[in-house]
């Protein structure tokens, strides 16, 4: 616990290394200053809360900096070697028991004091903000209230505590990784909760000069960023090595870090639901009526959706260019996808419904298998990524990740799974399909689809 907790005196800083007892590995401990540049959301042990006591928990950080050790190291250990992956990670961030061990402490110590919180947002989300795409899990219920957040702004002082040697540099770079390519809270794979040093000298000491793969690897030292995947890694587990990184076009203006949140959480937006651009190249076409609602989707869902309902008024009768067969490509971009039609009549005034397929939501399930899992974490990640001069440059980082083994993406109506409906991840199209949005044509991936996407339309840059 730290003494800020107890309302105690902070002890004097000392600079040498720490010692746990005179039999055990000498302790090396480091200091950063942080600050968000994005809103929090979540983070604390109630779902849609912010902590009250402890607006930066430990526990919440600990697993933050366990994923980015994964994401560093995972890549060593092949899928004959899961227990082993297992043993080494349990070894330094701790864990229950496994097999016959015992549960065992973490060696990295964490310490969090220090903390200026910000200013509550406790607004509603409209679905016209441009930070909706990111915070829409925090709207209002019907009859409830918007989850709150936290505005950019708050800091903390994190100390960090390991065995000297490799441990502590691995550390190190979980906590790099997880600056530069996470955040704290939840949906930081959008860009929430993104933080930086707050200290001139930390970010030149912690940061790029810019976000290209050189600087990167300066950094990270021998830990294989980027390169080719290795054959044989985990499947399901998100790794940097094999991982694509873009970054924002040539824009100077694009220096603060909201704006640079803002512009990356676009390119995801436009490419799954922008309206822009000529027949083929949007992925949603305008309102009909000229209001501010947008028109039918070019993606196939909508349109598959209806063909296994069964049910949908004329006017929204399926197109020719999907056909019924099983084709959920925007599955790659996480599940479950909950799937809202509109229930009324947009030019009428009466009670009238016409009938629309309701209840409806995409999840996955294992091969030979009836009952679905509950979430599969999107491995793109859209952010403002921090740099050692203060600035911020917007990245997509697409982290390397198979999909599960024997995996299935199919359709689920209230609670019950459609059989018809499996399709394997990443069918883009079926062979009867033509594809009404572009990107989707010509290429066997959704990463490929989307940053190909990118460098065309938003001058996006490689790394």
């Amino acid at each position: 616990m730290c003494p800020d907790s107890l309302n105690l005196p902070e002890p004097s800083k000392d600079p040498r290394p720490r010692r746990r007892l005179p039999t055990g590995p000498r302790r090396e401990t480091f200091t950063v200053d942080l600050k968000t540049v994005t809103p929090i959301l979540g983070g604390a042990p109630v779902p849609r809360q912010l902590s009250e006591v402890d607006s930066i928990r430990v526990p919440t950080l600990r697993g933050h900096l366990r994923f980015w050790w994964r994401a560093l190291y995972g890549h060593a250990y092949g899928e004959h070697q899961r227990l082993e992956l297992a043993r080494r990670e349990r070894e330094l961030w701790g864990g229950m028991t496994l097999g016959e061990e015992k549960p065992c402490r973490s060696q990295v110590d964490l310490c969090v004091r220090a903390v200026t919180v910000s200013a509550q947002d406790p607004d509603d989300i409209s679905l016209g903000e441009e930070q909706s795409y990111a915070l829409w899990p925090a709207r209002a219920p019907k009859n409830g209230e918007a989850a709150p957040r936290w505005k950019p702004g708050l800091r903390f002082t994190l100390e960090v505590s390991a065995p000297e040697g490799a441990l502590s540099d691995e550390v190190r770079h979980a906590l790099r990784a997880w600056v530069l390519f996470g955040g704290y809270g939840s949906r930081p794979r959008r860009g929430c909760g993104t933080v930086t040093f707050a200290t001139e000298e930390q970010c030149r000491q912690w940061l790029p000069k810019s976000a290209t793969r050189a600087e990167l690897r300066r950094l990270f030292g021998d830990v294989p960023l980027f390169q080719p995947e290795l054959a044989g890694a985990p499947r399901d587990l998100p790794l940097l090595r094999g991982a694509w990184l873009l970054r924002g076009p040539r824009d100077e203006s694009t220096v603060d870090g909201s704006k640079a949140w803002l512009e990356a959480l676009g390119w995801l937006r436009a490419f799954r639901q922008g309206t822009a651009g000529i027949q083929g190249a949007r992925a949603r076409n305008p309102s009909p009526t000229g209001d501010n609602r947008a028109g039918r989707s070019n993606w196939p869902e909508a349109d598959k959706i209806r063909h296994h309902a069964r049910t949908y008024p004329e006017e929204h009768a399926p197109r020719p260019a999907y056909s019924r067969t099983p084709a959920w490509p925007r599955a790659g971009f996480g599940l479950p996808i909950v799937v809202h039609f509109q229930q009324g009549k947009r030019d009428s005034k009466d009670n009238h419904v016409p009938a629309e397929p309701k209840h409806m939501q995409l999840q996955w399930v294992r091969d030979r298998e009836r009952e679905p899992k509950d979430r599969l974490a999107s491995p793109l990640i859209v952010k403002a990524m921090p740099l050692a001069n203060g600035r911020f440059e917007p990245i997509a980082l697409w982290l390397e990740r198979g999909y599960p083994e024997g995996g299935k993406v199919l359709l689920v109506q209230s609670n019950r799974p459609l059989e018809a409906t499996r399709a394997d991840f990443d069918v883009l199209r079926a062979k009867d399909d033509q594809p009404l949005f572009t990107p989707l044509r010509e290429v066997t991936s959704l990463r490929e689809a989307f940053f190909n996407w990118l460098r065309d339309t938003k001058k996006a840059r490689e790394a």
